[in-house]
């Protein structure tokens, strides 16, 4: 239940955002931290609930999130898996690049985890690992001129894919100029009478909890978190990670 966007900015820096939603029982996520992960030093909020998080940028520039993915034909009454999907950022933020990453994802058992898509961002490259409970399909893109959407839904994806893609593709058709500006409009759009389909969603069991975004720029990382959703006021954290190599 989230939705991620990718801009690209001027000077080959990008733009990274992402509005979390969740059960409205949910215990309330940490703001971000930097965190040591070997060689490396990262930040992302916490989640105290999966002990996990849902987006993370280190200090190579990799960045990473995770969606559910929710099927429509899921099978509710199935067992729950052993482990949080908010468990799988943490295990890849020792790594130096996409590649480097998706090869630690090789390895996962991805029976343990609930459907995901992890999407994996640097090096000028998108990668996006979806797991749907059956077979773990991997796509990856050169990140070009055109603007990303991610989205999901515990309603299922499916009902929500195309009216949040249409509203992406209406709100960014300007062109590069408008790009800023529509992505923060994007992401506080809400459709009265429609809430529960909206990017910054609301309905009786859950709503939109927080919004992020990451400034991935040459030298440095900023990581901007707003602890509640994006048109509401909250505390707001912001956190700067120098790259490494950056000069």
């Amino acid at each position: 239940m989230c939705t991620l966007t990718l801009i690209p900015l001027a000077s080959d820096a990008l733009r990274i955002a992402f509005n979390r939603d969740e059960s409205r029982t949910r215990a309330a996520a940490l703001p971000p931290e930097v965190k040591q992960f070997g060689a490396h030093t990262a930040v992302f909020p916490f989640d105290p609930t999966s002990g996990g998080t849902w987006l993370a940028v280190n200090d190579t520039g990799l960045t990473l999130a995770v969606l559910n993915v929710n099927l429509p034909h899921r099978d509710r009454s199935a067992p729950k898996p052993p482990r949080s999907r908010g468990e799988v950022i943490p295990s890849l933020l020792e790594c130096d690049s996409p590649s480097a990453a998706l090869a630690v994802c090789e390895r996962l058992n991805y029976r343990d985890f609930a459907p995901f898509r992890l999407v994996l961002i640097g090096d000028g490259l998108v990668a996006d690992v979806r797991w749907d409970g059956r077979e773990p399909m991997v796509m990856s893109r050169l990140v070009g001129g055109t603007p990303l959407m991610f989205t999901s839904s515990g309603l299922g994806d499916h009902l929500v894919e195309g009216v949040r893609r249409v509203l992406f593709d209406q709100m960014f058709m300007g062109g590069s100029h408008v790009w800023e500006a529509s992505q923060h409009a994007f992401h506080r759009h809400r459709w009265p009478g429609r809430e529960h389909l909206s990017v910054n969603m609301a309905r009786d069991t859950a709503r939109t909890v927080s919004h992020a975004v990451i400034d991935l720029g040459a030298v440095e990382a900023v990581f901007s978190y707003h602890a509640d959703a994006p048109d509401l006021p909250a505390e707001d954290t912001t956190i700067s990670l120098p790259l490494i190599g950056a000069t």
